[in-house]
């Protein structure tokens, strides 16, 4: 019998493509959503759909019968949890408290939680490892900082086996246009390439970020998934390569090329700053040393967003 993976969030952006690679890896996947009647991309047609409401610990227990794992990514985005800083603590905080307590409730006995790189701090600068410091300043990082906490509570008092995987910029294309994720900056770029042929960012061209292939991100979910190695830790899920944003937009430049036939034009509209920014490097050592292989070429993953862009908002 195939085990049973839950995945809280199962519906949205990166969520999507961690089912669907799930489901190609031979896992059962059950899809966790709070919303009612959801619109189910193709490719994941073969799951089952729950409600799974973190308020409400009845919904959570039926969601977590049968299951062997949690992937934890439902949580309020960063322009959510600036809106309302209560419900992000809700959500975010206490209902990953919530579902915790079902899933140990229900005899689930793997919990891997979606963190962020953003419990560093704000900016991200300097060399940083999972015995740097957290400092998070943001209510985003603030309440995946607490939930974090819950998890190693839990971990630590042998209710269930928890991991925590602190993500930094994940790429690649979502299953469908109705994903939630255009106000990221590597999608925003390849929408606003497809639709004026050109980029405009209102940001520091020489602002370093590190991206990885959503495809990394998958492979390692099922690393994480069929080994111990990482029970109990808390991981980096980085590429440890930084690109400034006009080394993103170049890179987005060179794949339009490829791939649509021409080359868009290129505007920041921000001034570099006078005074140089820190440079910045997010270790990924301790992943690597798990086992994990780490694709970190995002040309594929910009030629797929790039491709969905041309097909669902061309005009």
């Amino acid at each position: 019998m195939r085990k049973m993976i839950l995945i809280s969030g199962g519906l949205g952006y990166l969520g999507g493509r961690i089912a669907e690679h799930l489901l190609n890896s031979g896992f059962h996947v059950r899809i966790g959503s709070s919303r009612i009647n959801p619109e189910i991309p193709l490719s994941l047609s073969s799951c089952e759909v729950v409600i799974c409401d973190l308020s409400d610990k009845r919904s959570l227990e039926n969601a977590c019968k049968n299951v062997s794992s949690i992937i934890h990514l439902a949580s309020l985005n960063a322009q959510e949890c600036d809106h309302d800083p209560e419900a992000a603590l809700l959500i975010n905080g206490l209902g990953t408290l919530n579902l915790l307590n079902a899933a140990k409730k229900m005899g689930v006995t793997k919990f891997v939680y979606f963190s962020t790189a953003h419990v560093y701090g704000s900016p991200l600068q300097g060399i940083i490892d999972e015995n740097s410091t957290p400092r998070p300043i943001h209510d985003y990082a603030i309440t995946h900082r607490l939930a974090e906490d819950y998890v190693l509570q839990a971990n630590s008092n042998k209710d269930i086996t928890g991991s925590i995987l602190r993500l930094t910029n994940s790429v690649g294309s979502p299953l469908n246009s109705k994903a939630n994720c255009w106000m990221l900056v590597v999608n925003d770029l390849c929408k606003q390439t497809v639709l004026n042929q050109s980029m405009e960012l209102h940001s520091d061209e020489l602002v370093q970020r590190d991206f990885i292939p959503i495809s990394t991100v998958c492979s390692t979910v099922v690393d994480v998934l069929t080994s111990d190695v990482l029970d109990g830790e808390i991981v980096n899920v980085s590429s440890g390569i930084v690109l400034t944003l006009r080394e993103l937009t170049n890179l987005i430049a060179d794949r339009s090329e490829v791939v649509l036939g021409f080359r868009p034009n290129i505007n920041f509209k921000r001034l570099p700053k006078s005074k140089p920014l820190e440079s910045l490097f997010i270790s990924n050592s301790k992943l690597k040393s798990s086992g994990c292989i780490i694709d970190t070429d995002l040309s594929y993953e910009i030629d797929q967003l790039l491709l969905n862009c041309n097909q669902w908002f061309a005009q």
